[in-house]
């Protein structure tokens, strides 16, 4: 049933998202061959690069819209009748709702890489891309252990942070629901308590680690890095399910 939830959530953003992200695509590709052309001059092209920038910049908007919204009609308006009406666990619902969150911020950041590789073959040459691909491939294979190492780590931060990101999101929409007035202050209020509680924590950690013995100092810093967003990402869940599955109230 995940996957169903999934599938139906993915197409309803879908559906709301692809005309953005094709103008996106189709407005590179004019930006592109008004600089290579050299056409960057005049209202024109102020025009299209205007265009351009609300594009790229509007696609990563819209797609934390929807997101947002998804969660919101699905679990906490009236669409969320129909949701907990289910033969599905509230904790089945918020999965399939992050899930689909990062999947979509996976493929807005697709979007924006592809738009780069345009302007790229646009304005330089499809043999240069693929040069340049091919030198940093070679050059990948040149990087020690270690390095390879720590850039995986990194993107193993990233993620794990993108989904506690989400999670807290997510987290500030319900409890903001628990109230009949100002929900969204009091979501952005909550938004903000948790954040800047979460960077007093994180100084402390910090802080704590350079008490630690250096032979110990190298498998900390590595719990340091992972284990906070596990941690915070949950504990949001796990307030969000509380609320919508002990006190959510859809009248």
């Amino acid at each position: 049933m995940l996957g169903k939830l999934i599938k139906y959530d993915f197409k309803a953003m879908f559906r709301s998202l692809y005309p953005i992200y094709v103008a996106l695509i189709a407005l590179t590709v004019v930006f592109s061959l008004m600089v290579k052309f050299h056409f960057d001059q005049g209202l024109l092209f102020s025009i299209f690069a205007f265009l351009f920038m609300a594009a790229l910049n509007g696609s990563i908007i819209a797609t934390v819209f929807f997101v947002v919204t998804r969660f919101s009609r699905g679990l906490l308006k009236n669409e969320g009748y129909l949701s907990f009406a289910l033969p599905v666990s509230t904790a089945t619902h918020i999965a399939a709702k992050v899930i689909n969150a990062v999947i979509w911020a996976f493929i807005e950041g697709l979007m924006l890489c592809l738009c780069l590789l345009i302007m790229g073959a646009v304005m330089g040459s499809i043999r240069e891309v693929a040069l340049f691909f091919r030198e940093l491939f070679q050059a990948f294979g040149l990087i020690q252990k270690e390095v390879l190492i720590t850039i995986l780590q990194v993107i193993v931060f990233v993620m794990l942070e993108m989904v506690a990101s989400i999670c807290l999101i997510y987290a500030a929409m319900a409890v903001g629901h628990l109230f009949s007035k100002n929900q969204k202050m009091i979501a952005v209020a909550f938004l903000i308590v948790v954040c800047v509680a979460r960077s007093f924590l994180w100084v402390s950690l910090v802080d704590l680690t350079e008490t630690i013995t250096p032979a110990a100092h190298v498998f900390v810093d590595d719990l340091a890095l992972i284990l906070p967003p596990i941690v915070c990402a949950s504990l949001y869940a796990a307030l969000t399910w509380f609320i919508l599955d002990r006190r959510l109230n859809l009248e």
